[in-house]
């Protein structure tokens, strides 16, 4: 059930992706398109494009997905990140689309004192300038945690986001655990995850949800606080991905690991990956 997987490196580049993703049995996998810590990079050449494509034939990968920089922040109420924000963005974007991947994972955006409301009007012109400019491809706002100014911990906040955008196709939600959990959403438990989702499809409905990230929370509930922690190990415990990974109605999402990294991650991602099919019911 769901398509499991983990983030991966392109260290390298991006070519290696898949086989990284193939070392630890993945069926999806996530990766940043670039250098996450810069703010643009050199554009693919055809070889490197071609390579990815050939490693990607070779493995049983089924999904692949993006996830912005952190620099990014869309809702920022200084200029010139406001505008470094966007380019990212678009470059972002058109990296997927020479990749084919659907979509690319972004945290909304932090309004940084300037409050919520000013900060998602913010988001929605940068994601409105972003789909103006690259034609394809889409963006899914991650919900988190609530720390400090970010936005998106709140379903009706995405919701808001999700309705200033003119492009309502190319427009989702890439739920994860931690994040809603530490936001004070009780997914706990498998009624409690049932109940989160109702809200979840009354608010912004459950066709928007186009992925996962599966992390266990180092804070409890409603902290906050944004920190993951191994599954199994954390306050949510396993019941809540147990749930998950086997609930039909999400069989083909992509259901991404993004536990602490450091240099033992592929080991720990590849026992995760295991612990995760252990709970998958026959």
């Amino acid at each position: 059930m769901g398509q499991l997987g983990a983030h991966v490196s392109i260290a390298g580049g991006v070519k290696n992706a898949p086989l990284n993703g193939e070392k630890i049995g993945c069926e999806a996998i996530q990766i940043f398109t670039k250098n996450q810590r810069q703010w643009s990079a050199k554009p693919y050449e055809k070889d490197e494009i071609e390579e990815y494509f050939n490693n990607l034939n070779k493995v049983k990968i089924k999904k692949v997905v993006a996830h912005t920089s952190y620099l990014i922040n869309l809702a920022s109420p200084t200029e010139e990140i406001f505008e470094k924000s966007i380019d990212a963005l678009i470059d972002d974007l058109e990296r997927c689309n020479s990749l084919n991947i659907p979509f690319t994972i972004i945290h909304p955006g932090s309004h940084l004192g300037e409050g919520v409301e000013k900060g998602i009007e913010r988001i929605i012109i940068g994601i409105e300038r972003v789909f103006e400019k690259v034609k394809r491809g889409a963006i899914a706002l991650e919900t988190v945690a609530g720390q400090g100014s970010n936005i998106g911990f709140k379903f009706e906040q995405l919701k808001k986001i999700m309705e200033g955008v003119k492009e309502k196709d190319r427009i989702f939600v890439c739920f994860d655990t931690a994040h809603a959990f530490e936001a004070g959403y009780d997914i706990k438990t498998q009624n409690g995850f049932k109940k989160v989702l109702d809200e979840f499809d009354k608010i912004i409905g459950i066709e928007k949800l186009c992925a996962f990230h599966l992390n266990d929370s180092k804070t409890p509930l409603g902290s906050n606080v944004d920190r993951h922690e191994n599954i199994g190990k954390g306050f949510l415990g396993l019941e809540p991905f147990k749930f998950l990974v086997n609930n039909e109605k999400f069989k083909n999402h992509p259901m991404i690991l993004e536990t602490p990294g450091g240099d033992e991650m592929y080991i720990e991602d590849l026992k995760t990956l295991n612990l995760l099919k252990s709970l998958i019911d026959e």
